[in-house]
């Protein structure tokens, strides 16, 4: 039965799909959800209280040679999760340690220039990895650009990286799947200038004193006019660096 059905929060096109049993352009590219789609852009970034038009199922004969095995693949199983992941780039030494000087006189000694952005970030690059997502275990390295691509279930909604494991630089990164809201709301905003390394708390509300510093901080890094705002230009390249 057709139904039309309201986002809740970690929903996604292939999530949805993979339930009601349909392709995920094939809902995407409905007529019933062209709005939504102008609206939002991304099928893999939607927003609660969105609604989604989900059509009747209809049967699909495929004729096929008999006594003969034959496979069946469906589309969008499984979805590819695609991540970068930063670092906080190290200052350089001071120039003394630099050319070798041997002294105990740190008097002279100042404090690395901070940026307006804040921490330079840097990738994480060819780093060794243990994932978990819904009790399948995989192990990786990340690529020269700290760049990680794997294939997940649709239906995802935990992942667990640990880098270097069983070491003693061990880190654990938790990743909540589906949750990025689109950039046009402020959630949206608030949570992608955070994964970029900008201080931003992502349970506020509204343009506040330490949003408007951080959007500030984010058009003078990107060559941004800062007299406009959080904009449609700043939200186009938040969009860009975060990825989606």
């Amino acid at each position: 039965m057709a139904i039309d059905h309201t986002i809740g929060q970690g929903e996604c096109i292939d999530s949805i799909a993979m339930r009601h049993g349909f392709f995920p352009e094939t809902l995407w590219n409905h007529g019933a959800n062209a709005k939504l789609k102008e609206l939002r852009k991304d099928p893999n970034v939607l927003y609660p209280g969105d609604k989604l038009f989900i059509p009747d199922l209809r049967i699909r004969e495929v004729e096929k040679a008999t006594e003969q095995r034959h496979r069946f693949r469906r589309k969008g199983v499984p979805a590819k999760l695609h991540l970068r992941f930063l670092k906080p780039k190290e200052p350089p030494p001071p120039e003394d340690a630099v050319a070798g000087g041997d002294t105990d006189d740190d008097s002279s000694y100042e404090d690395p220039e901070v940026q307006p952005g804040g921490l330079e970030m840097e990738p994480i690059a060819n780093a060794p990895y243990r994932l978990d997502v819904e009790g399948e275990t995989s192990e990786g390295q990340t690529d020269g650009d700290g760049q990680v691509r794997v294939s997940i279930p649709p239906n995802a909604a935990l992942a667990i990286f640990t880098f270097h494991p069983d070491t003693e630089d061990q880190r654990v990164i938790t990743l909540e799947l589906g949750k990025m809201d689109p950039v046009e709301t402020m959630i949206g905003v608030r949570k992608r200038l955070s994964n970029l390394g900008y201080r931003c708390l992502i349970n506020q509300e509204g343009m506040t004193p330490e949003l408007r510093a951080a959007v500030g901080r984010f058009q003078i890094d990107n060559d941004l006019d800062t007299k406009g705002g959080l904009n449609d230009a700043t939200r186009a390249k938040l969009k860009e660096k975060h990825g989606c």
